[in-house]
């Protein structure tokens, strides 16, 4: 293969782009079947409590209602699949208790024949709670030995690593910055509210499962585990998703296994669907961490040590709490080559709504807590902020302390560059702010994100190719696309390499009873993993065609070459066969052959590249008011090889929106264990005409492990956007402000702090 591709780093159309603007998508509240019930749930009042007693007699009694489950009945889901390398693990999986643990918690379900029926049912439900003491704070959480969250405790996870010797690292220091900061409790905020499924349980034991789910395959596991049915005896198929952000991750608390549980007691389909404010207050959220941070450098610009604490509220339950620390910690020693550095992480539950994956996975805490201490540093100095990256990031050739892999593509100088030169950094970072009530600054960030989970996490990927006699291909995966385009990205890979035109390449449903293993959607992992899988498969099937084809033009499969539906020779193009004539001759004309050509591939990949990226904030800060307005992004990042870039920079486009959230208007408000903005009217998104212009600059770096050289780019597009925000306010206005959201108060009272010396 050379660079003259016809198909990879060209914007093709989504292959369900007419389906979705068309309205002919079907998500999963859009499914009905025949027979159907409706499922809800009863949920707990109380922050933290035992449940002594639950009467459904009343329920029970109502015509329609078909079937109760309690959490006696159900096991919760509190760990993810991660736990499914070994049966000690597994066990630990699923939870039996009569304990409720937030505001929200399923206490039980009901399941009947109306959406009017199943309301009047949880209406007559009467349960006794035995009332704890309930833990808000992270702080109590990790102090309090009288009550316990768990049986093991309220602490679920530490970590402790050390490179090289701190104390050694801040007495080579010519300054020391320690800072506190604190993050917010985000929501995945999706167009469809996460929690749809409908389960099906057949009289012949098989169970399938209708649900939006990012990882089809890992909760085809969950499920037989909390079941107790063979893999094969469950089936998982994936809907059209109104965007998952991470908050599809597995199976949803209360809702897959429930519903399951509700269909194979009456053996028809159960379907449940949570509203917005259940989402908002009863699924997963970002976690919210307090970071502690001392970090020392040279006047040079030299950082010579960074120490940090994190202390991380998981909630009432965890499921990724162990790989959202472990990513704090990868991603922030990854980044810069410090030599000594200390990384201590805990995470402790407390009694309020759970927390999970969300896009970036720790890292944008972590990026703002890091990323504003450069920036003190650079300030304290008096050097370039941008200048004090470049001095200190870790370059192509260096080694990954944490990953212990070398860094074999790195285009960070050049994000850095190219977005200075297009933003006017150097112009606009010397404008003095003059003495208007309007302030303008700008700032920068840099990131580093890990593309999938190899060796981390179970990361298989799998694809099987198919090439049918009329010179098309189906192509069978279970990439899981939540709206960011991967199977079209995928079917490029595959169009590449095979030489069948990108209209001739079929992409099967996400279902796993015909798709072969893969570990689902997270980590910014498709275009690398899943493209990895579907170049190999895609290989495997052109040997195939390329072996037929030399013993039919006579020629070396080795001196043979396909393009646009040809085969040919290189030195003699014009001893050719089209792989439409190819097909029809050995599937059908050949009756000595018969055979249908397969591809398949099947692995981890070989590595987990890091992508990198700068972004260039813009801002404009009214003193009177203490609002503040994003005026631009410029960001820049590197992502290997663009295999489709309208679809890149989408992706640039929508990290943006949503690291601008992150950085000044999204974050649950709790009183007391109760989410007070539990809807799209309180919690507050971006509109709109609140949007910037957004510049998206690629960057392509030519990552040596990856499918034509790509690397990752979902989740890190909004890791750095906050920190950069950070940034250009305190550029405009001089306060440094280390709480996150950043609200018109706290900009107010940084600015009468300063006034008053």
């Amino acid at each position: 293969m050379t660079d003259s591709y016809t198909v990879v780093g060209k914007s093709f159309q989504r292959i369900d782009g007419i389906d979705k603007v068309t309205g002919a998508a079907k998500y999963a509240t859009d499914l009905k079947f025949e027979n159907m019930l409706y499922a809800g749930l009863l949920r707990s009042p109380h922050a933290h409590a035992k449940v002594t007693h639950i009467d459904t007699s009343a329920a029970e009694k109502l015509p329609g209602v078909k079937a109760v489950a309690t959490l006696f009945d159900v096991p919760k889901v509190v760990q993810y699949w991660f736990f499914l390398r070994t049966e000690k693990k597994k066990k630990q999986m699923f939870l039996y208790d009569n304990i409720v643990r937030f505001i929200g918690d399923p206490v039980l379900a009901i399941a009947a024949t109306s959406v009017d029926t199943l309301k009047k049912a949880l209406s007559l439900v009467t349960v006794e709670y035995e009332p704890l003491k309930a833990i808000h704070d992270p702080h109590t959480a990790l102090k309090e030995t009288e009550v316990s969250i768990h049986k093991k405790g309220n602490i679920a996870f530490k970590v402790n690593k050390e490179f090289g010797n701190i104390q050694e690292g801040f007495k080579a220091a010519d300054i020391i910055v320690e800072n506190t900061y604190h993050t917010s409790k985000q929501k995945h905020a999706s167009m469809e509210p996460i929690g749809t499924c409908v389960a099906s349980f057949q009289s012949n034991g098989k169970l399938t499962v209708y649900s939006s789910t990012q990882l089809p395959h890992w909760s085809q596991h969950y499920l037989a585990e909390a079941m107790g049915l063979s893999l094969n005896k469950v089936r998982v198929i994936k809907p059209f998703t109104g965007g998952a952000f991470g908050g599809r991750c597995g199976v949803i608390h209360g809702l897959e296994v429930m519903c399951s549980y509700l269909s194979r007691k009456t053996l028809r389909p159960v379907k449940m669907s949570f509203t917005r404010e259940e989402d908002f207050s009863a699924t997963e959220t970002r976690h919210p961490m307090t970071i502690r941070m001392k970090t020392g450098a040279t006047h040079e610009g030299i950082i010579t040590a960074n120490e940090v604490e994190i202390l991380s509220d998981t909630g009432g339950y965890g499921t990724h709490y162990i790989g959202v620390i472990a990513d704090c910690m990868s991603t922030g020693i990854g980044l810069y080559k410090i030599p000594n550095y200390s990384f201590s992480g805990i995470v402790v539950y407390t009694n309020k709504s759970l927390c999970g994956a969300l896009r970036g996975y720790g890292n944008p805490q972590m990026n703002f807590a890091q990323e504003s201490q450069i920036d003190i540093i650079a300030r304290k100095i008096g050097m370039d902020p941008m200048i004090i990256r470049l001095k200190n990031y870790r370059g192509e050739g260096e080694m990954d302390p944490v990953l212990n892999q070398l860094i074999l593509s790195n285009g960070l100088e050049e994000c850095l560059k190219k977005g200075a030169q297009s933003c006017g950094w150097k112009e606009k970072r010397s404008r003095l702010p003059g003495n208007d009530s309007i302030k303008k600054g700008i700032g920068l960030s840099i990131m580093l994100h890990g593309t999938g989970a190899a060796r981390a996490l179970p990361d298989p990927g799998s694809a099987i190719i198919m090439i049918n006699s009329d010179g098309t291909a189906n192509l069978h995966t279970a990439a899981a696309d939540e709206g960011q385009g991967n199977r079209t990205v995928l079917a490029q890979v595959a169009s590449e390499i095979l030489g069948i035109e990108f209209k001739d390449i079929s992409v099967s449903e996400t279902d796993t009873d015909i798709t072969p293993l893969d570990c689902g959607t997270h980590g910014s992992r498709q275009a690398y993993c899943g493209g990895l899988s579907v170049r190999n498969a895609a290989m495997d099937a052109r040997e195939k065609m390329l072996a037929y084809a030399g013993k039919l033009l006579g020629a070396n499969p080795n001196q043979l070459m396909i393009k646009k539906g040809r085969i040919f020779e290189k030195v003699n193009p014009d001893n050719y066969i089209s792989i439409k004539d190819l097909m029809q001759k050995i599937q059908i004309e050949d009756m000595g052959v018969c055979e249908q050509i397969i591809g398949s591939a099947s692995g981890i990949a070989p590595a987990m590249p890091g992508y990198y990226g700068a972004v260039f904030a813009e801002v404009e800060v009214n003193t009177q008011t203490g609002e503040v307005k994003v005026i631009k992004l410029t960001c820049a990042y590197d992502v290997g090889k663009a295999i489709n870039p309208e679809m890149v920079k989408g992706q640039i486009v929508g990290g943006g929106v949503m690291g601008i959230g992150f950085a000044l208007t999204e974050g649950l408000q709790l009183e007391d264990g109760h989410v007070l903005n539990p809807n799209f009217t309180d919690y507050r998104l971006l509109r709109s005409c609140d949007i910037p212009q957004i510049e998206a600059i690629i960057v392509e770096s030519n990552e040596p492990t990856g499918p034509f050289g790509a690397k990752g780019i979902g989740e890190g597009s909004m890791v750095n956007i906050a920190s950069a925000i950070s940034n250009a306010i305190c550029h405009a206005t001089g306060v440094r402000l280390t709480d996150l959201c950043i609200t018109p108060e706290k900009i107010l009272q940084g600015l009468k702090k300063i006034e008053c010396g």
